[in-house]
């Protein structure tokens, strides 16, 4: 029998449980706090996460684009070098399957549509800095042109025997003393002595004829997809009989010569155009590595060739156009080259937080900006650092700055 005693604790016992509103609101606002907690500390870590991964992938990218850029350098002058005097400077004329390659044509694709204008053509050299050859939405950025064989033990240069080219139907025949580093499908380079007033004369790329075997035979066929009996400068038969022919490589089997041209394009891209358009790109741009910003260059020039190097920057008698002018004032000036120093500024793809200034627009202080900068390239070099200044939105971006120097091999060898 329940008493009143008894209903009364039971009463009490049930009112006694689960929360009180009030408890409940304090949970609520613990669990509130948690939670924004550890949301604030996953999007700290998150963006220092994506932080990190951005830096990293323009430290790889960097890395990446200067090998590929020592790869090129560091050959340069590969397989011509030893006759600097005839070949440094000599315009090319290169056909292939009846299109005239080079020199450049009146229009290549972006980011080089300038080259030609600027250059006025295409001549032989180990490598060309065209200053600010590829305007940029904001800067602008170098192009750098490399140039070299790849034939390797067949890079000795052969000798005409006396006789002249001779033309018969399509076919180039040159006379050399032997023919030994030839095969057929080698890539030729003919070049010729130069004029009495000392200027370098033009030279051509041709192929040498299908089922041609390297032997001790003096003649030696070109005809094939590069076709040396035509060019712009008429054809290979306007070499005397003094010229020479250099082994360049071979497009079929692989060993493909390194004619190329390099440039910043849209989208922070370092593109790489081919000049033979040997790999089977044909006049398009090829992206290499992304992330790069800007890229600018020196010479590096030992004009007493005493071993002594110093700085120089692509003006003046070492502008792109004046090096490509063909006379032997140009060729000495490419022979000082006996280095290149590279510069790139890479960024983020992306921004990391909204620009906060205080200050006038004149004497603006950052306060929350990633990067105020400015970027400087070439800081040890007096006269000739180049120093690139952020603005606006691109502060909030993440920079690398990364430099080599590269010595020209072949070019050093012929000292």
């Amino acid at each position: 029998m329940t008493t009143p005693r008894s209903r009364t604790r039971l009463s009490r016992t049930a009112r006694q449980t689960g929360l009180s509103l009030i408890e409940l609101m304090v949970v609520l606002v613990i669990s509130m706090i948690i939670v924004g907690a550890v949301f604030g500390m996953m999007s700290v870590s998150e963006g220092r996460k994506r932080t990190t991964m951005s830096v990293n992938d323009i430290n790889q990218g960097g890395m990446f684009a200067l090998y590929q850029l020592d790869k090129a350098v560091r050959s340069a002058g590969s397989g011509f070098s030893q006759n600097w005097p005839l070949t440094y400077g000599c315009r090319l004329n290169v056909n292939l399957n009846g299109d005239q390659i080079l020199p450049l044509p009146a229009t290549i694709a972006a980011p080089f549509t300038g080259l030609p204008a600027q250059l006025g053509g295409l001549r032989l050299a180990p490598v060309l800095i065209v200053q600010n050859g590829t305007p940029l939405a904001t800067g602008s950025s170098d192009v750098l042109i490399t140039m070299a064989g790849n034939a390797g033990f067949g890079e000795i240069p052969a000798e005409f025997s006396g006789t002249a080219p001779a033309l018969a139907g399509n076919v180039v025949n040159l006379s050399l003393v032997n023919t030994m580093t030839f095969n057929d499908g080698n890539l030729v380079l003919v070049a010729d002595r130069n004029d009495a007033q000392g200027n370098v004369q033009p030279c051509y790329v041709g192929q040498v004829q299908t089922g041609f075997t390297g032997s001790v035979a003096v003649q030696l066929p070109l005809a094939g997809a590069y076709n040396a009996s035509a060019g712009k400068d008429g054809d290979a038969t306007s070499i005397s009989a003094t010229g020479i022919a250099m082994n360049l490589g071979n497009v079929g089997a692989g060993n493909l010569p390194g004619f190329a041209v390099y440039g910043v394009g849209a989208n922070q891209t370092l593109m790489f155009y081919d000049l033979l358009q040997s790999g089977g790109n044909g006049y398009g741009t090829v992206p290499l590595a992304d992330g790069v910003l800007e890229m600018h260059a020196l010479y590096g020039i030992d004009p007493n060739n005493n071993g002594t190097i110093s700085w120089q920057a692509p003006t003046g008698a070492f502008d792109a156009a004046q090096l490509s002018n063909g006379s032997q004032t140009a060729a000495a000036n490419l022979y000082a080259i006996k280095a290149v120093r590279i510069g790139l500024i890479l960024r983020t793809s992306l921004p990391e937080r909204a620009q906060e200034l205080i200050g006038s627009a004149s004497a603006a202080t950052a306060t929350g900006v990633v990067s105020p900068g400015p970027l400087v390239l070439f800081a040890d070099v007096p006269g000739l650092s180049y120093t690139r200044t952020l603005q606006g939105a691109e502060q909030n971006y993440r920079y690398r700055v990364f430099e080599t120097t590269i010595p020209l091999r072949n070019t050093l060898l012929q000292r």
